[in-house]
């Protein structure tokens, strides 16, 4: 009996489903799962960090899911980070973490692919390294899977490369499908245990980071038209309910607004759009092939796409006799959006939100968020008209340059957009924390007791049929240290996870007295990484490039300090720009 028929006779006949919390994320077996002939085919398992029902609602997950699978020698199956119960369920029979579509351990694949989407979850990368038997060090390893990381926080890779074997920045399907052939290819060399030999030929593709190489200088990779990648027409279905549970399909890549404070607006750049017939084409598709009655058209900015009323008028009349909703949950602040929204709505209203992110226009201006408070408040006249009585504001607290005038605006705006008529007014508030390769990069980060009594003030204000949510101000120094941190890091993170930090992005399962002891055993300066960094000095990411100039960035910081405000890029084309500094978006899409 091979090891994964052992693993699926434990999950069927051991009783453990019946023991745990949410089984069916630990059955696989999901409408439209892939399964193929293991034999001669180069395994990927792509490994999401967190529970089943956050990974399942991921995209980029589900987009190499699909385009590995396009590849007739490559296997990719999936993982997710079980359970604190499942995990204390499999080190007691002695049950290494599986794949869902055959049921095989971690330590028969070829690759494993980590997504990193957000720093409070890397703890979960040891849980789940610790799980799959791979040792948690890279150095550690010799004839194990090559453990591959990727998502938005590889762009700073250097708080987790101790922990990675390798890194692919940006885009990852073209850039993901040519590592994946040159390790079939080689793979007499990671068999053999030559893991090394291995790293340098897979370094040399676009995007690719050997942290045991050393700092080299990584471009990122960057796919010039997505639509060579296809929507997925017949995405896996979970049996139980997901964070996001609805179809999701990508139509359009980066965003052409410049708010200074938004990693993924550089991150995602420059702006790539699916043509509207490719779209509609991919919804049929997806309606045949699920059960969803919600579909979501994602970019970071669905409204900016040039043909998003052609296609909301093309995708509605498919929509409507069976009453599936559409959402469009990236919305820009006027008086178009709210006419698209309420035409979306005519067959279900699936929520109404918007983000001013600051509470005053002197702020605003700061962050570089091109909206007014008229924008604001005309869009909720419209949206009131038009019969929404909730509406949902999104603001940010700790921003560059913030004083008490804008904490209150805040109030004052949210209490100006509830007087139009709202039934109930949601105001959701995070706390601001830098990332790299943002013009805000180099801004100090409000410590954990401003975080508060900002928060404490705002809360006052609740009531009244205004609901103001304030995010946990504990957990933002942590955020900021492992989003700004240098490899130092990586030994608070590892002495955290030794400590019990796990699952840490879960607000109930976070616990700031671990990582506060994690930190000083890792004798990390806390208050160094705070302050930020000057202009002028080299930073712990910067051997990385996502496109975007040093020099531009430092403009736009300065910028931002002077309140003045920069128009939103031109995207159109993206052949020629030299706006985003001295590399130039337009090299980014080229072979250089």
């Amino acid at each position: 009996m091979t090891v994964s028929e052992d693993i699926r006779k434990w999950l069927v006949s051991s009783g453990v489903l019946t023991r745990v919390g949410k089984p069916s994320r630990y059955i696989g077996k999901e409408l439209n799962a892939v399964l193929k002939d293991t034999m001669g085919k180069l395994r990927v398992l792509l490994a999401f960090p967190d529970a089943y029902e956050v990974g399942m609602s991921h995209l980029g997950f589900k987009v190499l899911y699909r385009e590995l699978n396009s590849r007739d020698s490559t296997f990719a199956e999936r993982t997710y980070l079980p359970w604190k119960d499942m995990i204390d369920e499999m080190r007691g029979n002695s049950v290494p973490l599986f794949s869902l579509e055959t049921y095989s351990p971690a330590l028969e694949f070829d690759i494993v692919g980590i997504t990193l989407q957000y720093e409070l979850g890397y703890t979960n990368v040891l849980a789940l390294l610790e799980l799959a038997g791979i040792p948690l060090f890279q150095r550690d390893r010799t004839h194990e899977p090559i453990v591959l990381g990727g998502g938005p926080c590889a762009s700073n890779p250097e708080p987790m490369s101790d922990f990675f074997d390798a890194f692919v920045i940006g885009d990852g399907e073209e850039a993901m499908l040519e590592v994946c052939g040159l390790i079939e290819k080689n793979l007499d060399l990671l068999r053999s245990g030559k893991r090394r030999e291995l790293l340098e030929i897979i370094s040399e593709v676009r995007g690719v980071y050997i942290p045991s190489a050393g700092k080299r200088n990584v471009v990122k990779a960057a796919v010039a038209d997505i639509s060579d990648y296809g929507i997925d027409g017949r995405p896996v279905v979970p049996f139980m309910k997901v964070i996001h549970d609805r179809a999701i399909v990508e139509v359009m890549r980066g965003c052409n607004r410049g708010c200074r404070f938004c990693q993924a607006g550089i991150f995602y750049r420059p702006v790539r759009e699916r043509v509207k017939e490719e779209i509609a084409e991919r919804v049929r598709e997806i309606l045949r092939g699920t059960g969803y009655d919600e579909v979501s058209l994602l970019s970071l900015s669905t409204m900016d796409h040039s043909q998003i009323g052609e296609l909301t008028d093309s995708l509605l009349p498919l929509m409507e006799p069976r009453k599936i909703a559409l959402s469009l949950p990236s919305s820009r602040i006027d008086a178009f959006d709210v006419e698209i929204a309420s035409r979306i709505a005519s067959v279900r209203k699936t929520g109404l939100t918007f983000a001013p992110e600051a509470g005053t226009q002197r702020l605003r201006n700061v962050i570089n968020k091109n909206v007014t408070e008229k924008d604001l408040l005309d869009c909720a006249v419209i949206a009131r008209k038009k019969g929404w009585q909730r509406l949902k504001l999104y603001f940010m607290i700790g921003l560059p340059t913030e004083t008490s005038e804008d904490i209150e605006g805040i109030v004052k705006l949210s209490r100006r957009v509830k007087a139009i008529g709202f039934k109930e007014l949601a105001v959701s508030v995070a706390v601001f924390i830098p990332k790299p390769h943002t013009p805000f990069q180099f801004y100090r980060q409000i410590d954990e007791n401003e975080a508060r009594q900002k928060a404490e003030f705002l809360r006052g204000f609740s009531g009244r049929g205004i609901d103001i949510k304030v995010h946990n101000p504990s957990n933002g120094p942590v955020e900021g240290i492992l989003s700004r941190g240098d490899r130092k890091v990586g030994r608070a993170v590892y002495e955290a996870y030794r400590l019990g930090a796990i699952f840490d992005e879960w607000d109930d399962q976070f616990d700031r007295r671990i990582w506060d002891e994690a930190l000083k055993i890792a004798s990390i300066d806390t208050e160094g990484y705070f302050k930020g960094y000057s202009t002028d000095e080299t930073l712990p990411w910067e051997h990385i490039s996502l496109g975007v100039s040093k020099k531009y960035l430092v403009s736009e910081y300065f910028r931002s300090l002077k309140e003045q405000t920069t128009p939103d890029c031109r995207w159109a084309g993206c052949t020629d720009c030299s706006v985003c500094g001295n590399l130039g978006i337009s090299n980014v899409l080229r072979k250089v």
